[in-house]
């Protein structure tokens, strides 16, 4: 079988991919109307449901969550609220259908393209919920709303086949992959998924994938050698323009500003933490820029002190300023290249 080519035999076998699109703006989204012509584009690589997501979680205590400081998790907070969903379970269930008081959403990764992304599962004022299809489109991985049966790209976000087609779902700006150790310390008071018993913590069937040059199940379509196949990076989209920023870029600093698309621009990446954020740097009218000093970086015009994690200015005359998130993609690069072949690189 092709899985069991693909993946050690004596593992469950899995597909996924996920992506990360971290803000709402209208003007900066992924969907179109020229996706819905991908849909001949989607292929079958499993049975629907062969992946089980997770509709009805359970959580324990950070303390009771049996996980290592190094194991890697995706962290949400909602309402104040903060949970942490170990990549150990993801790889198993790829989907989960969560709820803290009034917000539905779904924490959701995939190992095909080692990303993470939550949507708000409330459409039009009704909740649905999501499951694994067993379709790929350009090796990423197609929901289904058990409501409709409709088909969601992950990438895009929206549905491309069924009653709820050219519907968008919700990119919300509140899951970062990062270690659990990272984690856990910024977020004492964190639960942790656990399902139905399962441990938190286990082997990672996708561990000699992320180490070879594998693009996926299926050959891409577009082939991009600037950058190795297998590359961390951080893909924007402005105006149906794109551009890619490659994780080594933050080898020595948190920190990278640019000009897109008249777009005034701060990528932020922590390597410690893995945490990784992109916002629009004008502030009260004006393009600012930045420099790190220690944990914070420092803008040119108040020196003012900013959490780049939050995005938000903690001293000086802007204090209690915020910047505005820009939505972007933390993934491989051969995914990024298929979907967007006419890409820049931030050199």
């Amino acid at each position: 079988m092709l899985i069991k080519t693909f993946f050690c035999k004596r593992e469950l076998c899995l597909l996924c991919i996920v992506l990360c699109s971290l803000a709402p703006e209208a003007d900066l989204c992924w969907a179109g109307a020229d996706i819905l012509q991908n849909k001949d584009e989607i292929k079958y690589a499993l049975p629907r449901d062969a992946i089980p997501a997770i509709k009805n979680p359970e959580f324990v205590p950070a303390d009771e969550a049996g996980l290592d400081d190094e194991e890697y998790v995706v962290g949400v907070t909602v309402n104040g609220e903060s949970r942490a969903y170990a990549i150990y379970l993801l790889n198993h269930h790829e989907i989960v259908n969560d709820k803290i008081g009034d917000s539905a959403f779904a924490v959701t990764w995939c190992p095909l393209a080692n990303l993470a992304v939550v949507y708000n599962r409330e459409i039009d004022g009704k909740e649905y919920t999501f499951g694994v299809s067993g379709k790929l489109l350009k090796n990423t991985l197609v929901m289904f709303d058990y409501e409709t049966e409709s088909l969601w790209p992950i990438v895009y976000g929206e549905a491309i086949d069924g009653e709820m087609s050219g519907k968008k779902l919700e990119n919300i700006p509140i899951g970062q992959k990062m270690s659990w150790g990272a984690w856990k310390e910024s977020h004492p008071d964190t639960r942790v998924l656990s399902y139905h018993g399962s441990r938190t913590i286990g082997y990672d069937v996708y561990a000699d994938y992320h180490k070879r040059e594998d693009t996926g199940i299926y050959p891409a379509k577009n082939i991009d050698k600037r950058l190795s196949f297998k590359t961390n990076v951080i893909g924007i989209e402005v105006n149906d323009k794109h551009k890619a920023y490659p994780f080594s870029l933050f080898n020595n600093t948190k920190i990278v500003t640019d000009e897109f698309q008249g777009l005034n621009l701060l990528v932020y990446r922590n390597k410690e933490t893995g945490a990784v954020m992109v916002y629009d740097r004008e502030v009260e009218g004006s393009a600012i820029d930045f420099e790190m000093d220690m944990e914070y970086a420092k803008d040119n015009k108040t020196n003012a002190a900013w959490d780049m994690e939050n995005g938000i200015a903690i001293s000086g005359d802007v204090k209690g300023k915020t910047l505005r998130p820009i939505s972007f993609l933390a993934v491989y690069w051969f995914v990024w290249a298929d979907y967007f072949p006419d890409t820049e690189v931030f050199h």
